[in-house]
């Protein structure tokens, strides 16, 4: 894709708007493949990227004790739906996506946020977006995962992803602050992600610090993001969207 990374200028939506169709297909490419029940090209799910380095889990609770929150899916009641499935962060590609697709719906059918139904799933690398400012300076996530904060030039030590900020460290404008977590939250973005991955980042993180990989998941899936929720792996929870009604993308 042509939009410029974190570290360029910023592109205009009108731009972004014809690379839609080259950034659905990198996504896919890498993210989707039929699902094993699927009996329709709709029904379709991502297949699963190459699976994060997991070690033994201890005494991690297993899925099938936990409880899972799924009324997200009551949510989606608008007449567009579409589900965005991220398994990189790709420089918040996922974002920029969500964020056109409500201006896209509002040019063409001249109505507003209420007729669009957006959900998007941060899974496999991607999973690190939905953790909160406070999980990126603690674990050193920036590092991990290559994120630069534009305002230092430097591994991010918060989530860049969550709130835009300028290269002075101003609250971005445009394109760049309607393509966050933050922003897109407020016009109903659904944020999904994945807990298989989270285990995965737990276990690297705990073994990287010396710490009870226990302790350290806890501390990620208690320290998400406003409104997201961790569904068992974001395949899952693509598939879930799909059941509500969402085209995926």
């Amino acid at each position: 894709m042509s939009r410029p990374s974190e570290h360029d200028s910023v592109t205009p939506r009108r731009q972004f708007i014809g690379e839609l169709a080259a950034g659905a297909a990198a996504l896919a490419a890498v993210a989707c493949a039929p699902a094993t029940a699927a009996t329709t090209a709709s029904s379709q799910a991502p297949a699963p990227a190459a699976p994060l380095s997991v070690a033994t889990h201890g005494s991690l609770p297993k899925q099938s004790e936990m409880k899972w929150d799924t009324t997200w899916m009551e949510r989606i009641t608008a007449k567009h739906k579409v589900v965005f499935d991220s398994p990189q962060i790709n420089d918040g590609d996922a974002l920029y996506m969500a964020s056109g697709y409500f201006d896209w719906v509002k040019d063409v059918f001249k109505t507003g946020d209420a007729d669009s139904s957006v959900v998007v799933v941060l899974r496999h690398a991607a999973v690190p977006m939905l953790y909160s400012d406070a999980m990126w300076a603690k674990y050193d996530l920036g590092a991990e995962t290559k994120t630069t904060d534009p305002s230092t030039k430097k591994p991010a030590k918060r989530n860049v992803f969550y709130r835009k900020l300028d290269k002075e460290g101003k609250p971005a404008t445009g394109d760049e602050a309607s393509a966050s977590i933050a922003a897109l939250t407020s016009r109903g973005v659904i944020f999904l992600g994945c807990d298989m991955a989270t285990r995965g980042f737990a276990s690297r993180i705990a073994e990287k610090t010396k710490q009870q990989e226990s302790a350290v998941y806890e501390d990620l899936r208690q320290n998400l993001v406003p409104t997201a929720t961790l569904m068992p792996t974001g395949i899952f929870a693509t598939l879930l969207a799909q059941e509500a009604g969402c085209s995926k993308m």
